[in-house]
């Protein structure tokens, strides 16, 4: 029993481990043998009882003829059934071999080319006639025997049907058939490897685009011919396909981008910090005078102040990355005013005029992180060397925007896509003169992100620059007049 399950299981694994192709087309081998041979032996069988049926039919009439022979016989011979054994009397007579036994079942006399396995005499005696069918020495016949009664004479009559010739054209047609079988095989071996070779043929598509992709052609795609299972299965790769591919792209991007911030934070820290090490290794070595010492420590004082800002910046660009906050509804009239007192000594400092214009509304926010982002946006302005920075807040239909605007050197259109970048400065020397990193704007994106508001910068490079942020209101849709 274990031996059987471990053929079994080993019998399994084989199968498991062949190919799709593989099995497809054994399925149809063995099916395509199976359904053959069952439907052969099946018709030759039901054409095999059809002729003994009919050879049966044609034994019975035999039979009633004869029989009619021998009561006339009985009728003219009444001394017929004290023959001895082995006399034919008037065997002539019949139209078939016929053998005669008396009611004690002893044979009186017999033409019959072959004699019959058994004869159950008994099954006769109820009217009923009794077949019998026999093989031997490559001949087949059908005895039919029944009890037959003239007057006082009574006998039973046994009739011989040879059906050799029925027996032998079933061997015939068997023998035909299993040519025939053979020659389909040969036919149909080829038509079933290239139905089989059909349909696999999209599946292989699939397998040698999955194996590209696999490679890094992610453009990878299948041709959809079909509407079937397979041509579903192609339409779904091609759908997971443009998926990975987009993924890719911005797994890409996002590589770059740390490969980009890397790299500029690398050298944002490297320029500051080999003048900062330059001027104090000078001031270690040598005896200079009083103004020299004063120059190297102010530059030293305004690298250290330009890290010092770098490292805060990084530093809330990391802390608003593994936060949540929680925004709380607020008047505008009143946030603005709170906020004032920040915003005026970073105007005033560089002589920049404030122009401030805010209607009443509620909007969601965090206020220190909203106060981050208006200060961010105003040291950016006044750095531009505007001398005017206009704050206007207005009431849509569902939405508030709130604009910030600068009359300054303004940005260049084709940079704009880029001032969220972090370490993206759009005046370099400048930006480094007024200790500017390149991450005020990379900040603000993402307190706006954060606000579930929309942020959008116009400017035409020359005649400064405006920020418009849009913040969604609760409850409220999106009208096209607020994009």
């Amino acid at each position: 029993m274990k031996n059987d399950v471990r053929s079994a299981m080993k019998y399994a694994s084989g199968l498991t481990g062949l190919k799709l192709f593989h099995k497809i087309f054994l399925c149809f081998v063995v099916l395509f043998g199976i359904a053959f041979q069952t439907a052969g032996a099946l018709l030759i069988d039901y054409a095999y009882e059809n002729a003994i049926e009919q050879e049966k039919k044609y034994a019975l009439q035999q039979f009633q003829y004869n029989k009619y022979i021998l009561q006339s016989i009985l009728y003219s011979e009444p001394d017929l059934m004290r023959a001895q054994e082995g006399n034919p009397g008037n065997l002539g007579s019949f139209t078939a071999p016929v053998a005669l036994y008396d009611q004690q079942k002893n044979r009186i006399c017999s033409n019959l080319s072959m004699e019959p396995d058994t004869l159950d005499f008994r099954d006769s005696e109820d009217g009923r006639l009794a077949f019998s069918i026999c093989q031997k020495d490559g001949e087949s016949c059908i005895f039919v025997y029944d009890h037959v009664r003239q007057g006082e004479s009574e006998a039973y009559l046994v009739t011989q049907t040879d059906i050799s010739p029925v027996v032998d054209a079933q061997r015939n047609m068997t023998a035909y058939f299993q040519r025939i079988y053979l020659i389909l095989v040969c036919i149909g071996f080829p038509l079933i490897f290239l139905l089989t070779n059909l349909l696999t043929s999209s599946i292989k598509k699939v397998s040698k685009a999955a194996r590209r992709i696999a490679r890094g052609k992610y453009a990878e795609r299948i041709d959809v011919g079909t509407t079937d299972e397979i041509g579903q299965l192609a339409a779904d790769f091609n759908r997971m396909a443009e998926k990975i591919e987009e993924k890719v792209r911005e797994l890409s991007r996002a590589a770059r981008a740390k490969e980009d911030f890397t790299a500029n934070f690398a050298h944002e820290l490297k320029t500051p910090l080999t003048s900062v090490i330059g001027y104090a290794d000078m001031l270690y070595q040598r005896e200079l005078p009083r103004k020299q010492v004063k120059e190297a420590a102010g530059y030293i004082l305004n690298e250290g102040m330009r890290l010092e800002a770098l490292s805060l910046k990084l530093m809330d660009l990391f802390v608003l990355d593994r936060q949540d906050f929680y925004l709380e509804k607020q008047e505008t009239g009143g946030l603005f005013a709170d906020m004032l007192p920040g915003i005026k000594p970073v105007c005033e400092k560089h002589g920049v005029q404030l122009h401030m214009d805010i209607e009443e509304g509620e909007i969601p926010v965090e206020f220190d992180l909203f106060k981050t982002m208006v200060l961010n946006i105003v040291d950016n302005a006044v750095k531009a060397d505007c001398r005017d920075i206009w704050i206007t807040g207005e009431q849509l239909r569902t939405r508030y925007q709130i604009s910030l605007k600068d009359n300054g050197k303004g940005i260049p259109p084709a940079e704009l896509d880029r001032i969220t970048e972090a370490f993206y400065m759009v005046d370099k020397s400048r930006s480094r003169k007024q200790h500017g990193a390149g991450l005020g704007m990379a900040l603000v994106a993402r307190i706006v992100k954060l606000h579930r508001a929309t942020m959008r910068v116009e400017s035409d490079g020359r005649f400064g620059t405006t920020v418009r942020i849009l913040f969604s209101l609760p409850g409220g849709g999106r009208d096209e007049e607020d994009v």
